[in-house]
């Protein structure tokens, strides 16, 4: 229910701070499950270039479910997997982002920011929820059943938002987690990075497919492939450079050298970025929360940072929204009991990638090449992509839950489009549940769902090898059998969902 605004220049039952691609997808969701939003962004327009680069599939299936995601060319590609080099050009570690028949969408895709951050404010704002750019938040301050936000439009112009809730989506540097006072789990990874996003002249080959991380101890770097005719490389800088002095012209041409000949590419951006690893403690005091970059900020080389904060809004969007219509507050508590965690196994997993790209010292890259180059001789096969952990700790995840359900087809449909947002419960035959879950699962706004043979929702009771399998409105798997039904009943009561 919206708030009454005595005062105030906008009501609205959730207010975000920043207009990135955590916080519209947020607002989109919200919008699309009919609560009122609106969006606090400080500039006027997107950032013009790009940032993030890669997406995994289930980010992709967030996105479809707003109508955010686009496979056109020069929009997204498919990206086969990265490759792990020697300075040489030896394979170290190969992982591949293999199409998996059980899912619509490309495990792995690198797009233009840009161009999607465009998309999800559309999106946004066409679903409901208002983008207000120019709007720069300088304060928050919370009562008992709302909080005002104030934030200085065109010209000072004071414009002021009451909200029942807040979430900061404001980035690295975030005024929310400031007004929060939070501090950091820092995992202790600082490394500094030039960044450089290049369009490649028309004579350059469009053959490149997969990220290489080349682990060169006189200067490791990675090549990023994007849609064309745009390419990324980074460079990370060696201890005591200037990154005024390397972040030029004639150093970005003689860095690319090995790859690019002068002259067959236009820089489009070039920025120094220290990459780090870092975890809000808090991630909800009262009524504001956090989410994105505002959370957690990882390295980028399993490519995870935007997917993490696109999670975090689409396990939040739901719990916010059935708080918003009466169950109690206590069911955000779960948001950072299931997120945390998982945010953390990806970003210690990310910053232990690092570690071994981030070798400069030549003898220990040498023993590091050795000893991995031996491993992939003695077992050659490829790893698959990053690896994803189930969430767990919650009262919203039985023991045997946890996990992302598929989105296989069932006839026309794939899975995602059949559950549009939902709760759902695939049975294997009406006798797998009894008339009271049926009841509690309409009064939750969602369904039950009889698996048909040779579609996915029968491999989805297989996979569980169950006869009764419960998935959230955010696609994880609750649980499955009858440990899943008592889970969803005693979590129906304790937050009062139904």
């Amino acid at each position: 229910m919206t708030t009454t605004g005595v005062g105030a220049d906008l009501a609205v039952d959730v207010a975000i701070v920043g207009a990135g691609p955590v916080g519209t997808t947020l607002a989109a969701l919200l919008a699309q499950a009919g609560v009122s939003v609106c969006v606090l962004e400080r500039d006027t327009d997107v950032y013009p270039l790009p940032r993030a680069a890669h997406v995994d599939g289930e980010t992709v299936r967030t996105l479809r479910q707003i109508g955010a995601w686009s496979q056109d060319p020069g929009w997204s590609i498919a990206n086969e997997g990265m490759d792990f080099l020697t300075a040489d050009g030896q394979l170290l570690i190969r992982m591949t982002a293999l199409p998996d028949s059980e899912h619509t969408v490309a495990p792995s895709n690198l797009f233009h920011q840009p161009s999607l951050d465009r998309l999800l404010r559309e999106r946004a704002q066409a679903l409901g929820a208002r983008i207000l750019l120019g709007h720069e938040v300088v304060s928050i301050s919370e009562r008992s059943d709302a909080v005002v936000v104030e934030a200085h439009a065109a010209e000072g112009k004071k414009f002021t938002v009451e909200a029942a809730w807040v979430v900061g989506c404001c980035g690295a540097r975030s005024f929310t987690r400031r007004f929060l006072g939070t501090g950091q789990n820092d995992l202790d990874f600082d490394e500094p990075w030039l960044v450089v996003d290049v369009i490649l002249d028309e004579s350059v080959p469009d053959d490149l497919r997969r990220t290489r991380q080349v682990c060169d101890p006189a200067r490791p770097h990675t090549i990023v492939p994007m849609p064309w005719p745009r390419r990324r490389f980074e460079f990370m800088l060696l201890p005591g450079e200037d990154p005024e002095a390397i972040d030029r012209p004639e150093v970005i041409t003689e860095l690319m050298a090995p790859y690019l000949e002068s002259g067959r590419a236009t820089v489009e951006r070039s920025a120094v970025y220290t990459f780090h690893g870092l975890i809000a403690n808090e991630w909800r005091r009262g009524r504001v929360l956090l989410a994105g970059d505002a959370a957690h900020q990882m390295p980028p080389f399993l490519g995870q940072g935007m997917c993490s904060g696109v999670r975090d809004a689409l396990n939040l969007a739901w719990k916010l929204s059935l708080v918003i219509r009466g169950a109690d507050q206590s069911l955000l508590d779960t948001y950072r009991t299931e997120r945390s965690p998982h945010v953390q196994a990806i970003v210690e997993s990310a910053v232990g990638f690092g570690r071994v790209i981030c070798t400069l010292d030549a003898d220990e890259a040498a023993g590091r090449d050795a000893m991995m180059l031996a491993a992939r001789a003695e077992n050659p096969t490829d790893m698959g992509g990053a690896p994803m952990p189930r969430l767990s700790e919650s009262p919203l995840i039985a023991e045997n839950g946890g996990y992302l359900v598929s989105d296989g087809r069932a006839g026309a449909q794939h899975f995602d489009g059949i559950q549009d947002g939902r709760w759902c419960i695939v049975i294997r035959d009406d006798s797998a549940i009894d008339a009271g879950v049926r009841t509690l699962i309409e009064s939750l706004g969602g369904f039950v769902l009889v698996a048909e043979p040779g579609t996915v929702t029968a491999r989805i009771l297989d996979h569980a090898n169950s006869d009764v399998v419960v998935v959230r409105p955010d696609r994880i798997v609750l649980g499955h059998g009858s440990a899943a039904l008592e889970n969803l009943r005693a979590a129906a009561s304790r937050f009062g969902l139904a």
